[in-house]
């Protein structure tokens, strides 16, 4: 489509004339303050989120695994053993 406008308005005043004011008012309208600002924190934000996603791609998600020691009744405490003996053999 782009091809087509860019001979057309090659070929023809006209159409070049009428390109050029959309695209002044397209360049105006995106140079306005909101709108120049919100498009470029969606860029920056989509700029993120893509080289997180390569990073995670390539590195993996980074979850580490904890193994944790179920008690045996053969591990309880001994006779006159307190909890904080008990921590401090482990």
């Amino acid at each position: 489509m782009a091809v087509v406008v860019i001979i057309a308005a090659y070929f023809n005043e006209t159409v070049r004339e009428v390109v050029v004011q959309g695209l002044a008012y397209l360049f105006a309208f995106m140079s306005t303050p909101f709108v120049l600002e919100t498009t470029a924190a969606l860029v920056g934000l989509a700029v993120v989120i893509v080289i997180n996603n390569r990073r995670l791609e390539r590195e993996g998600d980074g979850w580490v695994e904890m193994e944790i020691k179920e008690p045996d009744a053969a591990d309880g405490l001994g006779i006159g053993q307190t909890p904080t003996d008990k921590a401090s053999e482990v």
